[in-house]
C-alpha cells in the first residue's frame, strides 16, 4: 500500500509553487533593463538590425578629382607637351607605381586610380627603354626599372631546379615497379607453354577412365636414388621385399656410384633406370634438383601404367597400399601425406599464376600439403588434367622456378599472405590438383598411413639379393 495524496493537499502545493516563482522574479529581477544580451530577444541590440553608418559618397568623389587636378599639375612640362599616347602612358605607370608601394606598405590606405578608359592592349606592354627615360626625366631612382627578360630567366632557372628535384625524388622513392624486359619475357615464355599444353591435350568422354578395374599386382613401387640416400634406398627396396615381395620395383638413378648401381642392379624384382641427365638442356640441368620428380613420375607412369611413388628417404611400415589403390581408381591419382599449417598461397610465387592460372581467394583457404606418396594410372583422364600441365611447366623454367624464387619462406607459417617462398614441383603439384578438384582436397588426398622417414639402419645384409641368371626380368 503506498501514501495517498489527497485533492486538497495537491491545490496547495500547486499554489505554493506559483508564489514562489513570482517572488523569484520579483526579487531577483529588477524589470527595468535587460542586459545587452545577443541572444536576448532584444530588438533594438540585435546585430542583424544594426545598420551601416551612411558614406558621404560625393566627398569620396570630390577627393579624387582634387587628386587628380594635383597629380596633372605636377607632372612635368616635357611630359605635358608629349602627344595623347604619352600622357596615357605616364598615368599607367603612375598607377603602377601606386600600386607597388600600397603591396610595400600594408597600413597605407588605397589610393584612388585613374579612370584611363579604353586603352590599346598594346600600351600595356613593358617597354624598359621608354620606362627609363621617363623615369630619368621625372628624377626618379631606377631601382623599380623591371627587367622582363630577366624575371623570365629566373623562373625558367627555378622551373627546372623544381624539375630536376622532383625527377631525383620519383626515381629516389616511386621507381617504376614493372620490370617491362622480364615482362616480355614472361609474355613469351607462357606463349611457349600454351602451345606444348595444346599439344599434349587429350580426347576422351567426361566419364571416361573413372573407377578403373586392374589387379593389384600390376602395380610397380617407384623410388629415385643417390648416394646421399643410398642406405634410404636399400632400406626401402627390403620394405617392399618384405611386404609385397611378388610386386615390381623400380629406382631411378639421379647420383648413384657405379659399385652402388651395380649391387642395386643385383637385388631381386628390383630394376634401376637412369634419368639421363647429363642428355638434358643445359636450362634444365641447372635446376636438375627443382624438376626431378615430375620428369621421373612421367617417366615411369608410362613404362609401368599402374606406379607407386614414394618420396626418397622413406620406407614401407604398413601393409595398407591396398586401401590407397582402391582410391586411386575413382580418378587415376591419389596423394598420401599431411597438411601443413600454410596455404599453397603461402609458398607459391605469384609468377607461377601467370601460367597455371587459379582463383586466388579460393587457393588462400585451402591446405598447402606435402606428398610421401603418390599413385598414378596412366589414363588419358590423368594424362589431360594433371600430367600435361605437369610436364609443361617442369620444362619452362619461369613457370617451376619463377623470378625471385626461393625456398627459405621470411614471415610466420600462419600468415594468410604470401611468406615470399616457392616450393616448385610442390606448388606446381598443389596448383594442379586444386585446380583440377574444384579446391576439394578430400577428392585426392590422404593421410599417409604407410610410409615413415629412414631410420638410418643398414639393410644391405638383409636384402634379397637374386644372381643374374636367377633374377626376374621387370
Amino acid at each position: 500500500m503506498g501514501r495517498k495524496y489527497h485533492v486538497k493537499s495537491l491545490f496547495n502545493y500547486a499554489v505554493f509553487a506559483v508564489a514562489v516563482f513570482f517572488a523569484y522574479k520579483y526579487f531577483m529581477d529588477d524589470g527595468t533593463q535587460r542586459p545587452a544580451d545577443p541572444f536576448r530577444e532584444v530588438i533594438q541590440d540585435h546585430p542583424k538590425l544594426i545598420k551601416p553608418r551612411p558614406v558621404n559618397k560625393r566627398t569620396e568623389a570630390e577627393k579624387e578629382t582634387e587628386q587628380i587636378q594635383q597629380q596633372q599639375q605636377q607632372r612635368p612640362n616635357k611630359v605635358e607637351e608629349k602627344g595623347e599616347e604619352t600622357a596615357i602612358k605616364d598615368n599607367i605607370e603612375k598607377i603602377k607605381k601606386e600600386q607597388v608601394e600600397e603591396e610595400g606598405d600594408e597600413n597605407n590606405k588605397p589610393q584612388a586610380k585613374i579612370d584611363v578608359g579604353d586603352i590599346p592592349k598594346e600600351l600595356f606592354q613593358r617597354n624598359d627603354t621608354l620606362d627609363s627615360l621617363i623615369l630619368k626625366e621625372k628624377g626618379l631612382p631606377f631601382q623599380h626599372i623591371v627587367n622582363n627578360q630577366n624575371i623570365v630567366n629566373k623562373k625558367n632557372e627555378t622551373e627546372q631546379k623544381v624539375n630536376t628535384y622532383q625527377n631525383e625524388m620519383k626515381m629516389k622513392y616511386f621507381k617504376d615497379s614493372v620490370d617491362w624486359e622480364l615482362e616480355e619475357e614472361m609474355a613469351k615464355r607462357r606463349a611457349e607453354f600454351f602451345k606444348s599444353l595444346n599439344a599434349r591435350e587429350e580426347q576422351f568422354e567426361p566419364d571416361e577412365f573413372k573407377n578403373l578395374i586392374e589387379t593389384h599386382d600390376d602395380i610397380t613401387f617407384v623410388t629415385a636414388g643417390s648416394h646421399s640416400t643410398y642406405h634410404a634406398t636399400i632400406k626401402f627396396i627390403h620394405s617392399v621385399q618384405y611386404f609385397y615381395p611378388q610386386h615390381k620395383i623400380a629406382i631411378y638413378d639421379i647420383g648413384l656410384t657405379s659399385d652402388e648401381r651395380t649391387f642395386i642392379e643385383s637385388l631381386c624384382n628390383t630394376v634401376l633406370t637412369s634419368l639421363f641427365l647429363q642428355l638434358w638442356p643445359e636450362n634444365l640441368y641447372k635446376i636438375r634438383h627443382r624438376i626431378w620428380r615430375p620428369l621421373l613420375l612421367q617417366f615411369a607412369v608410362v613404362k609401368f601404367g599402374h606406379c607407386v611413388y614414394i618420396e626418397p628417404g622413406r620406407f614401407i611400415y604398413r601393409q595398407l597400399i591396398n586401401d590407397y589403390l582402391d582410391r586411386s581408381r575413382v580418378h587415376g591419382v591419389i596423394v598420401g601425406g599431411k597438411q601443413a599449417k600454410h596455404s599453397t598461397y603461402f609458398v607459391t610465387n605469384p609468377y607461377m599464376y601467370t601460367f597455371i592460372a587459379t582463383d586466388e581467394r579460393k587457393l588462400l583457404k585451402t591446405p598447402h600439403f606435402e606428398f610421401n606418396l603418390i599413385i598414378l594410372h596412366n589414363t588419358k583422364r590423368v594424362q589431360h588434367y594433371f600430367m600435361r600441365y605437369l610436364l609443361a611447366c617442369t620444362l619452362q623454367e619461369y613457370c617451376i622456378t619463377p623470378p625471385g624464387a626461393q625456398p627459405n619462406c621470411d614471415k610466420y607459417g600462419g600468415s594468410k599472405k604470401y611468406g615470399r617462398c616457392h616450393r616448385y614441383d610442390e606448388s606446381a603439384i598443389n596448383l594442379i590438383l586444386n585446380n583440377w578438384h574444384n579446391f576439394s582436397p578430400r577428392e585426392y588426398l590422404m593421410k599417409d598411413m604407410v610410409t615413415m622417414n629412414f631410420d638410418g639402419s643398414d639393410m644391405s645384409p638383409d636384402v634379397n639379393v637374386c644372381n643374374n641368371s636367377n633374377k626376374q626380368e621387370v
